[in-house]
């Protein structure tokens, strides 16, 4: 006897806890908010008498920086970072400035940045 009576508390227990379910055709997690009756607007517009947040336009890509000639190698620094900052490929800022290797670049480096869409000059290797 003790356990039915035990079971029926815990099963009262927990149709309480959730709200006894919503009811037939009633949502059960909007808490009791909703009632009969009550239109809710689709996904993706607006209820009546609002205007729809306008969408957010697509980001611009960022301008190159303006070429100063040279630039000097930062902490965290990347070729491709660098090349893409001011505007160039990674093969002719590497090429601009001997890079046998251009993952190896080291901050306080000073690099030549060539022009954009400028032929690649030959480097010459500083002794």
């Amino acid at each position: 006897m003790r356990t039915s009576l035990a079971g029926i508390v815990l099963a009262a227990l927990l149709a309480a806890a959730c709200g006894g379910g919503g009811g037939p055709g009633g949502n059960p997690f909007d808490g009791g908010q909703a009632s009969a009756g009550t239109a809710t607007a689709p996904a993706g517009t607006a209820p009546a008498g609002q205007q729809p947040a306008p969408s957010p336009s697509p980001a611009a890509s960022p301008s190159p920086t303006p070429n100063p000639g040279t630039y000097t190698v930062q902490e965290g620094d990347t070729l491709g970072a660098i090349a893409e900052r001011f505007g160039v490929t990674i093969e002719a800022l590497a090429a601009a400035n001997a890079l046998a290797d251009p993952d190896l670049i080291f901050p306080g480096q000073e690099l030549r940045i060539p022009q954009p869409g400028a032929a690649t000059p030959t480097p010459t290797p500083t002794p």
